[in-house]
């Protein structure tokens, strides 16, 4: 009782909360097994085909979508492309990564550990900022002040730590409770299903790597003792494995007799479990299960309808949290009043077959909303020129000059 006590202790002075919520202390008190008897860690996600597809997906769309800095204008919005955070962004945030990289390592990090972490070098007297590297969360640990300022102490690959205001780490949390810092890392909150998972797949490697056949017991018509059995045991086991691998059919005497003892896979529902555990993790990770390769319930009419649902539901969260983290820290409070902040362009994900693209350019054209050579820029061909006004068409006006027109009209015919 007293180290237990005297480990809340420490874990109270070191500003970790002790809840069911927040289960960062209890490691120190020892693994937790899950009901599948199968231990679950961060990596362990990466290793079920079904969630390593899943965080794959989300990763890779994210990387993909380009981000820029904007500002609000009178006449809309502008590309910051002189400012150097543009650059940083939307092409190359460091020395060693590309956006699409950094972009992706971000995302990864918020679907598997629920946060992360950017290193933000800037020069202290300007606070240019030169360049954004992703840090790990295990060298990140943030700690409330006594005055409630959040100071972020950073480990660096030499050992040493230094504590950063966030402008200087940049954190982004996931899906999290109240009072957290830090956000859920599924792992932790669903390590039952995903054990169960686990367990599920190592059964069926386990039964068809020892060729298919179930385990059972050996009964026999004579008594034997302690040694003889394990004697037994051993022969038979050995011969049963040279058997099986030579392909020839065991054949066993008149007084010793085998009974499988597990249950078949038919009645296990060992494949309708296994399609069970992929439409549990697309529940937890929130994609779509047709995007998982699993066809049986897909029901979408068209690509575009899909990916709409995809970006809807799974990636305008994650999108998000990384704009709206990267106003916060990169961006001054002076800025973001002047309308400067980062947005991620969706485009791409709705542009749906060639068909809906063209029907869609065609109403807005219409519609006076857009313009030949911004058409051509959506479909990144080559602008020309003259194709910069906007056209309306003939039979359509303003209500209040049609009632002008007619207003007039009546009182010329008086």
């Amino acid at each position: 009782m007293n180290k237990v006590r005297s480990l809340m202790l420490r874990l109270a002075l070191k500003g970790t909360d002790l809840t069911l919520a927040n289960p960062e202390g209890w490691p120190v008190l020892g693994p937790g097994p899950t009901w599948a008897k199968v231990p679950v860690r961060e990596d362990t996600q990466l290793q079920i085909s079904a969630a390593f597809s899943a965080i794959r997906l989300i990763g890779e769309t994210v990387g993909t979508l380009p981000l820029r800095l904007m500002r609000k204008t009178e006449k809309g919005t502008e590309r910051m492309v002189k400012d150097p955070r543009y650059a940083l962004v939307h092409d190359q945030p460091n020395e060693y990564m590309t956006a699409v990289e950094w972009k992706e390592a971000m995302t990864v990090s918020l679907a598997t550990m629920g946060q992360s972490y950017n290193y933000v070098e800037a020069f202290e007297s300007t606070g240019r900022v030169l360049s954004i590297q992703p840090v790990h969360k295990s060298r990140v640990q943030p700690e409330v002040q006594r005055d409630g300022a959040i100071l972020y102490w950073l480990t660096k690959r030499d050992g040493s730590r230094v504590g950063l205001p966030r402008p200087r780490i940049c954190p982004i949390r996931g899906f999290g409770g109240v009072g957290e810092l830090e956000g859920y890392a599924p792992h932790r909150l669903h390590a039952n299903s995903l054990a169960l998972t686990v367990a599920v797949e190592k059964y069926g490697a386990e039964f068809f790597g020892s060729g298919a056949r179930p385990t059972g017991v050996i009964t026999t018509k004579t008594e034997f003792g302690k040694e003889s059995r394990e004697q037994i045991r051993q022969n038979f086991a050995k011969y049963m494995r040279e058997s099986w691998l030579n392909g020839e059919l065991p054949v066993l005497d008149s007084d010793t007799q085998y009974q499988a003892v597990t249950t078949p896979n038919n009645d296990a529902q060992f494949i309708e479990t296994r399609k069970l555990q992929i439409a549990e993790v697309a529940r937890i990770y929130r994609v779509p299960l047709h995007m998982l390769m699993e066809m049986d319930k897909a029901s979408y009419a068209n690509t575009e309808q899909a990916n709409k649902h995809f970006l809807d539901y799974t990636l305008l969260s994650y999108l998000r949290r990384i704009e709206a983290g990267l106003d916060s820290s990169l961006l001054s409070a002076q800025e973001r009043s002047s309308g400067m902040f980062f947005q991620f362009d969706v485009r791409s994900l709705l542009r749906g077959d060639s068909t809906q693209r063209a029907g869609y350019y065609v109403q807005m054209r219409n519609a006076g909303a857009i313009t030949q050579n911004e058409i051509r820029d959506l479909e990144d061909m080559p602008r020309i020129d003259g194709a910069d006004d906007l056209h309306v068409p003939l039979n359509m006006a303003p209500s209040d000059m049609l009632a002008d027109y007619l207003s007039g009209k009546n009182q010329g015919a008086s």
